[in-house]
């Protein structure tokens, strides 16, 4: 009964520990989302200098999201798991979810990484550099605009497969799995719109993933759904 009870107990520390995470990390993606550097500028020599000017700003606020979105992507695999990876709907949504991960670290590593290195590179340099930097920088803004848009359309057919599973069960976990599916609803309806991607935007989309996270942080707290306890 020893060795029982202090399995229970592991585990429920080990639960409340996940839960923190989740919570932990829906606030850290949001306000790296609300501070993201913005070169607001239109002449193209300004254009380049501001960003060069953020580069540290903008290095952090992008690895942090990279960090913060693997480590998410890994609490929400476990919870794939819980949900029984051997199902097919379940399967896919994991599959997903690694697939958005890849795209939104490639937009990462463009947008926070190579874009303010060539700024650098060019403002250190100096002379007539600006106007090939600047079309470089549309054509890596291209490339990470559709980039980060597959990318959060995989995250939103993760949330949206995942959810569908809770809204079948015969149990409490409906509500989260309704939640699930509206998250995903929103997302869908923001990146299809055709709107180019931007700080507003994407506070929008990370605010609807974070009502999908905080649901199963709320299942694994409460322990229902796939977190629920069998009477041993």
């Amino acid at each position: 009964m020893t060795v029982e009870a202090e399995s229970a107990r592991k585990s429920r520390s080990f639960e409340v520990l996940t839960a923190s995470g989740i919570v932990a990390l829906i606030i850290l993606m949001l306000v790296m989302v609300l501070h993201h550097p913005v070169a607001g500028q239109k002449d193209a020599t300004a254009i380049v200098e501001s960003i060069a000017r953020q580069a540290s700003a903008i290095r952090f606020v992008h690895g942090t999201v990279a960090a913060a979105m693997t480590v998410m992507t890994s609490l929400m695999l476990g919870f794939a798991i819980r949900l029984d990876l051997a199902r097919p709907h379940v399967l896919l949504g994991a599959v997903s979810s690694g697939f958005a991960l890849i795209m939104i670290c490639f937009a990462v590593l463009l947008d926070g990484f190579v874009a303010p290195e060539l700024a650098i590179k060019c403002t250190n340099i100096g002379g007539d550099c600006v106007g090939p930097t600047q079309a470089m920088l549309r054509y890596g803004g291209v490339q990470i605009e559709f980039m980060t848009r597959f990318g959060l359309l995989a995250l939103a057919a993760a949330t949206a497969l995942w959810a569908s599973d809770l809204v079948l069960r015969k149990d409490s976990a409906r509500i989260f799995g309704a939640l699930g599916m509206a998250s995903a609803v929103v997302q869908f309806g923001l990146l299809v719109s055709g709107d180019r991607l931007d700080p507003h935007s994407l506070t929008l989309i990370v605010t609807a993933q974070a009502v999908w996270y905080a649901s199963v942080g709320a299942m694994v707290i409460l322990r229902k759904g796939p977190y629920a306890v069998s009477v041993i």
